[in-house]
């Protein structure tokens, strides 16, 4: 199990999934002020932008990576059975590529939410979003999956090409 790289690359996804759910995925500045956070489970606002406090908040960006984190455990715990931890990879690579999408549409929804807010108080500047190191990770998790899905058809041709030899 240990052995094979795609079990490496499955283990970082996992690592990774983890450390993006619990880290801070972007930022809104205005005048080098941050004025809102946004995480995988809430969006916070302060100071006039307090107005937008979301109780609801981006929930499904945290249960799209839980699921992602499941997924990917249940693949390293089926690595004798090559087609089915294919499938549960391919599932993951599916669910971090809608967590992408959405990422992107809440983003531009909370932009848009909060340049509504500036230009209602015309003397302020308009808010900045920034990226933060917790968003990349998907985007990496994304690529390690394919290098896991490649790693694991190799390991199932490696065997059906033993079997033909017998």
């Amino acid at each position: 199990m240990i052995q094979r790289i795609q079990t490496l690359w499955l283990a970082l996804v996992l690592i990774f999934s983890f450390v993006g759910l619990i880290s801070t995925i972007g930022e809104w500045t205005v005048a080098e002020t941050v004025v809102s956070h946004f995480s995988n489970f809430t969006f916070g606002a302060e100071g006039q932008f307090k107005a937008l406090d979301s109780t609801s908040g981006p929930w499904c960006l945290g249960v799209l990576l839980i699921m992602v984190m499941f997924l990917t455990i249940m693949s390293i715990m089926l690595f004798r059975k090559r087609m089915r931890q294919l499938r549960l990879t391919i599932i993951s690579t599916i669910l971090l590529v809608g967590y992408v999408a959405a990422y992107a549409v809440f983003a531009y929804y909370y932009q848009l939410n909060l340049e509504q807010l500036v230009s209602a108080d015309a003397e302020s500047m308009a808010p900045i979003f920034h990226i933060r190191f917790g968003a990349i990770l998907p985007v990496l998790s994304i690529i390690l999956n394919c290098l896991a899905i490649q790693g694991i058809r190799k390991d199932e041709a490696l065997v059906r090409s033993l079997d033909r030899i017998r």
